[in-house]
């Protein structure tokens, strides 16, 4: 077991979210010398990459419809859209990054609140929640995750592994209180997906070299 450097910084560090350059502005690095099995694969990659071949994509989530205020509890206030992880050539996916939005509002002009009271819970195979209080599942704010002008993407700082085929699924509530200057919501949910082996090559930590040279 030996410790490799990543190539690039995680772009969590770059801020600027999603306009933080893949390799930092400096363009792509280097192509190594493929004298192992390790250095044939990440030059495959490297090869397929500048062949204009996806290792990250966007996805969109659904279109949500405007969600009356009121809470979960209340009909039209809550909604869940689902994407189903896909790849171009590898089994396995990482969940980078994800940015949430407030899409429109039917009360304008804006308060500022509107994001405080967007919440999302996110869900991998309807098992496994991002979001919980350490003993049951906690919807985040928009605010709380979105906000930041300088990074409006959260990004993990270990994301999670995902398969091909695995279902994320977003769910929205508008938690205003009834009134009759509440506003009616439309948000919009986006994550970022890198392929597994691309994101290990970037920024990954330890892995067997016994096969090396």
């Amino acid at each position: 077991m030996r410790n490799r450097t990543p190539l690039v910084r995680p772009p969590r560090f770059a801020m600027g979210g999603g306009a933080a350059d893949a390799f930092g502005g400096s363009g792509a690095p280097a192509v190594p010398v493929p004298t192992s099995r390790r250095g044939r694969e990440i030059a495959m990659q490297y090869a397929d990459d500048e062949r204009g071949r996806f290792t990250e994509r966007v996805f969109v989530f659904p279109t949500f419809d405007p969600l009356v205020p009121g809470g979960s509890q209340t009909v039209g206030a809550e909604e869940s859209q689902t994407v189903q992880v896909m790849s171009n050539r590898t089994s396995f996916v990482r969940l980078v990054a994800l940015r949430g939005i407030l899409k429109f509002s039917n009360k304008l002009p804006l308060t500022g609140l509107e994001l405080a009271n967007l919440e999302l819970r996110l869900q991998i195979n309807g098992e496994e929640d991002l979001t919980t209080s350490g003993q049951q599942v906690n919807p985040a704010s928009f605010a709380t995750l979105f906000s930041q002008q300088t990074a409006p993407w959260f990004w993990m700082a270990c994301p999670p592994r995902l398969r091909v085929g695995d279902i994320l699924q977003a769910t929205v509530t508008n938690t205003y209180p009834v009134s009759e200057l509440s506003p009616n919501l439309t948000p919009e949910v986006s994550v970022r997906l890198v392929d597994d082996e691309w994101w290990m090559a970037l920024y990954g930590g330890d892995y067997d070299d016994d096969e090396g040279v």
